[in-house]
């Protein structure tokens, strides 16, 4: 899985879609923030990493 800031203008969104060429299965979250999305977008990033492990894990 990754989440990945939709408008970071050094690792942009091709990067996240790189993840995906790669490992097909990957799960990619582009979010509305640029390069420090933890910063800003916390809550909506733990979210997604709670949903993840939830079901990975069990």
């Amino acid at each position: 899985m990754a989440v990945w800031g939709a408008n970071d203008e050094i690792f942009g969104p091709a990067g996240a879609r790189a993840f995906q060429r790669d490992l097909p299965d990957a799960e990619i979250h582009l979010i509305e923030s640029g390069r420090f999305a933890l910063e800003s977008h916390l809550e909506e990033i733990a979210g997604y990493i709670r949903d993840f492990l939830a079901r990975v894990t069990a």
